[in-house]
């Protein structure tokens, strides 16, 4: 591997790969996120379906974040472990190359965990904004409706009779 590849391994930070939660919800004033503990989350609404296999992404992206620290700790010590005379070079610069190449078997399968994740938010997304097409094909329809009544009656109060004039309506 070139000197290029170990630095970027070395430089990829946990902290990018973060924990996904449920997606924003909207109450007309801007985005709403709930706060606070659910201690029970069998009871949870999961009108998609994807909390389980997310929760299952959360703890493999927790579980994987950890082996990455570690792998990066281990490569550290063998390096320098293969730098100082007395041990053996090889078997340290053998641990060095084992410990990279598990390195980048983690970032790639955090890669794809965060890609998944990715997924599933722009999937609630897509959903979200087709049933709020439908709300508001509802509220147009109503608004309309509404409207029409309103206007039916103004008539009917100056013509004095009473319902829809020409039998309409």
């Amino acid at each position: 591997m070139g000197r290029a590849v170990d630095a970027a391994v070395d430089a990829v930070s946990a902290d990018l790969f973060g924990f996904w939660g449920p997606a924003e919800a909207y109450d007309g004033n801007g985005p709403v996120v709930v706060v606070g503990a659910v201690l029970d989350t069998k009871g949870e609404i999961d009108a998609d379906g994807t909390r389980p296999l997310q929760d299952m992404l959360n703890g493999m992206t927790k579980e994987l974040r950890e082996q990455l620290q570690l792998f990066q700790r281990l490569r550290r010590q063998a390096e320098a472990d293969a730098a100082t005379e007395g041990l053996d070079r090889k078997q340290a610069q053998a641990d060095a190359k084992a410990a990279l190449e598990a390195l980048q078997l983690i970032i790639r399968t955090l890669e794809k965990i965060d890609a998944m994740q990715r997924t599933i938010a722009a999937d609630r997304r897509r959903t979200a904004e087709a049933g709020e097409e439908a709300d508001y094909a509802r509220l147009v329809a109503l608004f309309e409706r509404r409207v029409e009544e309103r206007a039916i009656a103004l008539v009917a109060a100056r013509t004095g009779e009473p319902g829809p004039p020409d039998g309409a309506g």
